[in-house]
């Protein structure tokens, strides 16, 4: 079987993490592929998250001297680099994703895509239940911005789900510590001359904690990171 590695960045997501793992247990996901887990863990996590990641891997990280998603999964990938896999994810640790979409990212990769994103948005229809209408009203603008700038159309440019080609990870210098990761990523990818595919997921509302993201100051910096790359 394929090895596929999975990082997953964590802070006080206690209920997302025990979604996620009864997800698992469930999913094609482990009889299709050989997974690893990479959890990063914030110091200052305060629940139970770090005992629930122990259930499904060996391998989890402190966060100690930064902060922010996208020093976390940057501290992760350093980690995977001593010992890579063909297929790399990103996961968002709240639940709102499941493993069924992961294969369908990892379809995705093994289509022949450097890279792939799950679209929460790429079917149309209407918003996602339990989405807030800033939220959606600001990744729109902020993907539009990104497809214009990037000259590549991308209609969910705030997901929390991403797939890699070992090859094309291993040339994502990306310098992202907060939310701005994804686009950077989005601008890696034409910086890099690599193939980027959206498919479209399922999303649900998260699964208990609170979102970390704050939408006006968030999306400022995101909106910077996109013309900077």
């Amino acid at each position: 079987m394929d090895p596929v590695t999975i990082i997953v960045p964590v802070k006080d997501e206690e209920a997302g993490l025990e979604y996620l793992l009864g997800d698992f247990r469930k999913s094609s996901l482990n009889e299709l592929y050989e997974v690893r887990f990479i959890f990063i863990i914030d110091i200052r996590t305060s629940d139970a998250s770090k005992k629930i990641a122990s259930q499904f891997s060996d391998v989890i990280i402190d966060q100690k001297s930064t902060t922010g998603k996208g020093a976390a999964v940057k501290q992760a990938v350093d980690y995977w680099k001593n010992d890579t896999s063909p297929l790399v994810i990103f996961l968002d640790a709240d639940g709102s994703y499941s493993f069924d979409s992961v294969i369908s990212i990892i379809d995705v990769l093994k289509d022949g895509a450097d890279v792939a994103s799950g679209s929460r948005f790429i079917s149309g229809g209407r918003r996602p239940e339990g989405m807030r209408q800033l939220h959606i009203f600001g990744n729109r603008i902020l993907s539009m911005i990104s497809s214009f700038r990037n000259r590549r159309k991308i209609s969910d440019l705030c997901t929390g789900l991403w797939g890699f080609q070992e090859k094309a990870l291993l040339q994502m210098d990306f310098k992202s510590e907060g939310f701005d990761l994804e686009a950077e990523l989005a601008g890696l990818c034409r910086r890099n001359n690599l193939t980027h595919k959206e498919t479209h997921v399922n999303w649900s509302q998260r699964k208990g904690g609170t979102s970390k993201l704050r939408s006006l100051t968030d999306g400022f910096i995101i909106l910077l990171r996109i013309i900077r790359t």
